[in-house]
Order: structure tokens, then sequence, then C-alpha cells
């Protein structure tokens, strides 16, 4: 590149000589004294790219360091094993739910990457019966206040909703004073 760039300034330089000769003849003392350099050309100036290349240095890169294991695991999948063939079920045997899938990489993710769909719907029924059951809870103590206004029996703020920990919490405190105190 440095070859090309020096012989593109001799060439103009011996262009120049070569005018400045002809016109002030081939004894003239400025000829060897004068330095060719400006030629009239400017540097523009203009934004940095270097952002843009940056950018796309890092894209690349990225894209690369992903797209090529990707690609390599998808081929040997798709040549060396190929998809799964169907076969009819030995006797006694429970097939797991990752083998239901035709793709090796299909079966991979189900096996070791999602949940079973078995224990999934167990999950969603568990979380079903909850909300029944806060359902139900609700309705009765909507029942309850209802016939507490009814009857006028009891005041509302008198009712204080009882668990099980704090009642045990209590009888195990009582039996224990009871028990220091010999009553």
């Amino acid at each position: 590149m440095v070859a090309w760039s020096c012989l593109k300034t001799l060439f103009r330089t011996n262009n120049l000589q070569k005018y400045v000769v002809a016109q002030r003849g081939p004894q003239s003392p400025d000829i060897l004294g004068h330095r060719f350099m400006s030629e009239h050309r400017t540097m523009t100036i203009t934004p940095s790219r270097w952002q843009w290349h940056k950018f796309k240095d890092l894209l690349h890169y990225y894209l690369m360091v992903g797209l090529i294991p990707v690609g390599l695991i998808v081929f040997y999948a798709n040549v060396f094993i190929g998809p799964a063939q169907l076969a009819e079920i030995p006797e006694g045997y429970v097939p797991k739910h990752w083998e239901y899938h035709q793709h090796p990489i299909t079966r991979f993710f189900a096996r070791y990457v999602t949940r079973n769909p078995q224990q999934e719907y167990e999950k969603f029924l568990h979380f079903v019966y909850e909300e029944q059951e806060k359902k139900q809870l609700r309705i009765l103590e909507k029942e309850i206040k209802r016939k507490m206004a009814e009857r006028h029996d009891y005041q509302a703020y008198y009712y204080r909703p009882v668990t099980g920990k704090y009642s045990r919490v209590a009888k195990e405190s009582a039996d224990k004073i009871e028990e220091l105190t010999g009553n």
C-alpha cells in the first residue's frame, strides 16, 4: 500500500516539475527547492464511525459465538442421531414423558428444561382446590355475619376468627402454669 502512494506522489511531482520547467526554463533555481505538498487537497471533517464499527464487531462476534455452536449441535442431532422411529412399547414398560417427542433436540428440552406435564397438571389441580377452599370459607364467613346481623345476638366487633395456633399456644402455657403451681 505504501508503494502505491509513493508512486502516486512521485508521478504528481514529476508532472509538476515538468510544468515548472516548461514555464520558467531548465535553469530555474526554485525547481529543486520547491516542495509540492499541498496540491489544494483539504481534509474533510466527518463524524466518527468508531461506535458503528464497534457495534458491528460485537454483533458479529456474539452471533458467531451463538450461531456456530448451535449450528453444530443441530447438524449433529439431525445427521448422526436423527428422528425417533415409532415402535411398539414392551410389556410392562411405562414410557417417560420426553419419549413421546420425535426430534432429539425437542426430547432434550422436554427432559431437562421443561417440567413434566403430569406434574404441572397436578400442581394446577392443587391450586384450583386451594382456591375452592378459600371460596367456601369466604361464603361461610359471609353467612355467619349475615346470621349475626339478622338475629342481633352478637355484635360484629365481638367476633374474632380463632385459629388453632393461638388456642394451642394458650392451652400449652396454661398447662405449664398449672404444672408449676401444682393445682
